[in-house]
């Protein structure tokens, strides 16, 4: 609908149109046709040579080469040529090389003689009348003679007609010419082509892989509608044109998809766009397969629309990763936009939508195409730089990173190293204490074993007064007592290195459970003459476990009573603070030894006779370091030798008390 239309529009601006005119061969050498000749469009493909002769050919615009799109009926077009130049041999060159089929007739005034030849891409290059990329007829016309021209044109591509007379003399050198402009073209490509393939191989980016085979597929349709490949690639073998006019737009197409697709990161940045690329890609390599099962029935119309759909999407993809802050985007939006323009006007060219030849197909391709190349290797340039800087600022961070992994890695060894002394010193320390303890054991069980076997046998042998024998029995039961304590204290510990004392914390009235203490002692408080001041109040209390708490005032009120001397003071007294209750016990005994004050709450503490001699094990105060920091609490002392020494321990007041120290 859309040709049709145009026809009628080109039919009713022909009216205005000067009419065509008999070409003027003069001493200039050369002529550009363009409109000024006459066309009869043969739709059954039925008329012969005398059949058109004897009809009234058509007038077309003269301003620029006929152009009549994908049209399978047979154009015949006829020019009035007259030589008023000294030349007698001239050439006329159809500069377009996809044409496939043209018969060329030429007849005089005065006689109807014809002579008849051929050419087109569906013939060798050396069936032609002159070795040439595009066909060229020679003819011989008598200077002031005048001749007609019939061209018959049967193609399955564009219908388009650029026709050039020439001189021999001139045609060659316009040809050295072309053909130095398009080898510097060609040369240029080349160039480009094998230095991205030398990226290539060198650096094995897929974007410069797909950016050579874009490149390749660009060079070959040029070369393609220039008659470049079928003039040097294959010129014995016309068959080719029909596989290189089948799959040359389809590997643009698929190659260059590739190319933008992975260059913009497409999928990421659109995934709509991403598939609609794929999607026209995918149907015009179908397409071409389909040409080439049903060749000649599919036309080759359908590439071109493929194609301005294709340059379509890569410009709108392009332009809106740019959009999206991509910086390499912009080098290849301005790339697309100079070959799409190009590809453009070329492709509306051949669909027949526009007159026009050179400007269009050959020069404008040309140059969009040098363009693009230059613009697409400034976008690789740049992304090569920001993938550069990115590659070294992923090695700094992954330098530090490893930096930093290795001074953890080195912290954690420093720290299972102290670790492991610190376990290490421990063991020894556990296994002198265990030898000692053990020493002290063996000697504070035996000595209470041995006192009770010794007066056994002096009961039994009935020496023994009844003085004696209270005397005895009393000094048994303080041996006895201390012998139960050290056992007492013993298991408590032993338990609590093996398996853990069970904790059990509740609400504690802390000045009950120090009298219930004192009075426990109270036979020890007699023997000593000891007063004991508890300054506990009756609504003191603390969140911990009961059996804890009272192994922790035993042992301190013990130690108090064994170091302080006849008609000594005790003081029990507690302060609140604002999350917890601090107890302490105080006695006016002999005091500790500086010497020996950084090893309290320790195994090295164990055994110091006290103002009595009484026997111990320093258990004691191990137990109630263990016990108190069980409960969420600690322990310390003060001491002056020969004053006294006061044990202070902290205890939770509430529940809630106990969460926040522990997240403390």
């Amino acid at each position: 609908m859309g040709r049709r239309i145009f026809v009628c529009i080109s039919l009713v601006l022909s009216s205005f149109q000067i009419f065509s005119q008999t070409i003027v061969l003069d001493k200039t050498g050369w002529i550009e046709v363009k409109g000024n000749l006459t066309h009869w469009r043969d739709e059954a493909h039925k008329l012969s040579l005398d059949d058109v002769r004897l009809l009234k050919f058509d007038s077309i615009p003269t301003d620029k080469a006929p152009n009549f799109g994908f049209d399978r009926a047979v154009h015949w077009f006829r020019i009035d040529v007259t030589n008023q130049s000294p030349y007698t041999v001239w050439q006329l060159e159809v500069a377009y090389a996809p044409l496939d089929h043209i018969d060329f007739y030429i007849l005089s005034d005065s006689s109807l003689t014809k002579k008849h030849k051929i050419s087109g891409d569906r013939y060798p290059i050396q069936a032609r009348d002159v070795w040439h990329r595009h066909p060229v007829f020679s003819f011989d016309i008598a200077t002031g003679q005048t001749k007609s021209i019939y061209l018959r044109v049967n193609t399955i591509s564009s219908v388009q007609l650029p026709v050039i007379f020439w001189n021999p003399s001139a045609f060659q050198t316009a040809s050295y010419n072309v053909q130095l402009i398009n080898g510097l073209f060609f040369g240029g490509m080349i160039l480009m082509l094998l230095y991205q393939l030398f990226l290539f191989i060198s650096m094995r980016d897929r974007v410069t892989f797909y950016y050579v085979l874009t490149l390749l597929a660009m060079v070959n349709i040029v070369a393609f509608f220039q008659g470049y490949t079928f003039l040097y690639i294959y010129p014995g073998h016309p068959a080719m044109n029909d596989i290189f006019a089948m799959f040359s737009g389809p590997a643009f197409v698929f190659s260059s998809t590739l190319l933008t697709r992975s260059f913009l990161n497409l999928k990421k940045f659109s995934p709509l766009l991403d598939k609609l690329m794929v999607t026209n890609m995918v149907l015009n390599v179908l397409a071409g397969l389909v040409m080439f099962v049903l060749f000649p029935r599919i036309s080759y119309e359908y590439h071109h629309y493929f194609i301005l759909v294709h340059c379509l999407l890569a410009l709108t993809s392009a332009g809106y990763c740019f959009y999206k802050n991509y910086r390499s985007a912009r080098y290849y939006l301005i790339a697309w936009i100079t070959l799409l323009i190009a590809t453009v006007f070329f492709t509306i060219s051949n669909l027949g939508f526009i007159p026009g030849y050179m400007s269009t197909n050959y020069s404008g391709l040309m140059i969009g195409c040098i363009l693009q190349m230059l613009f697409i290797s400034f976008a690789l340039g740049d992304r090569w730089n920001i993938l550069r800087r990115e590659n070294q600022l992923a090695k700094e961070l992954e330098l530090k990173r490893n930096q930093e992994e290795n001074e953890r890695l080195e912290r954690e060894v420093q720290l299972r190293i102290e670790e492991i002394q610190q376990k290490s010193e421990k063991l020894a320390e556990v296994n002198r204490v265990k030898d000692k303890l053990f020493s002290v054991v063996s000697h504070d069980i035996k000595g209470p074993l041995s006192s009770l076997q010794l007066a056994l046998s002096l009961l039994k042998s009935g020496d023994v007064s009844r003085e004696e024998f209270q005397h005895l029995t009393k000094a048994l039961e303080t041996r006895f007592s201390q012998t139960t304590e050290f056992i007492e204290n013993l298991l408590q510990w032993a338990t609590l290195q093996l398996k853990g004392e069970t904790y059990e914390p509740t609400y504690l009235d802390l000045s009950k459970i120090a009298e219930e203490t004192i009075t426990l002692m109270e036979v020890d408080l007699q023997r000593k003459d000891i007063k004991v001041k508890n300054n506990l109040h009756q609504s003191l209390q603390a969140y911990a476990d009961l059996n804890m708490i009272r192994s922790i005032l035993r042992n301190l009120l013990t130690n108090a009573i064994k170091f302080t001397s006849n008609g000594g003071v005790i003081t029990l007294n507690a302060m609140r603070t604002d999350r917890q209750v601090i107890l302490s016990v105080a006695d006016t005994g002999v005091g500790i030894p500086v010497s020996n004050q950084h090893r309290m709450f320790t195994l090295g503490s164990i055994t110091t006779p006290g103002t009595k001699q009484e026997k111990g094990t320093g258990l004691g105060l191990l137990l109630c370091k263990e016990f108190v920091e069980k409960n969420g609490g600690r322990i310390w002392f003060e001491s002056v030798e020969g004053k006294g020494t006061t044990f202070f321990f902290s205890l939770p007041e509430n529940q809630e008390s106990v969460q926040q120290i522990a997240s403390a």
